[in-house]
């Protein structure tokens, strides 16, 4: 059975290095919003049924992706409703959305069964 480790067990080297892990950790977390704030400064917004939402381009249809997931976005995968629009009917559609930071690209999986990451373009204003 493991053993909890007391606070004062633990060397400074290890108290360093944990610390360490963490700042660099926050630093890529605030790049990363920064970086997607910086992508979204420019975009459109609508608003329909009292929310807004950032339209996502596809040569096909349009997404629509609620702005709140859409400015949460750093570090992290998200699973996302998507507002569908196109030549066939209105529908909700259950996805992955994430931010790829060397690409500065918004990445959408459009099943959350089979996940594969498509890069999209989100409309500008």
């Amino acid at each position: 059975m493991a053993e909890k480790r007391d606070d004062s067990s633990y060397s400074s080297d290890e108290k360093r290095r944990i610390l360490q892990e963490l700042d660099e950790r926050r630093k890529r977390e605030q790049k990363a919003k920064e970086a997607i704030k910086a992508y979204l400064s420019d975009k459109k917004i609508y608003t329909y049924k009292g929310k807004e939402y950032y339209k996502v381009k596809d040569y096909k249809q349009s997404f629509y992706v609620p702005r709140e997931t859409m400015e949460s976005l750093a570090d992290t995968i998200r699973d996302v409703e998507l507002e569908r629009s196109g030549y066939t009917a209105n529908r909700r559609q259950k996805g992955f959305i994430k931010w790829d930071m060397m690409s500065k690209r918004i990445l959408i999986s459009l099943s959350n069964v089979r996940v594969y990451y498509k890069p999209f373009e989100i409309e500008k204003a």
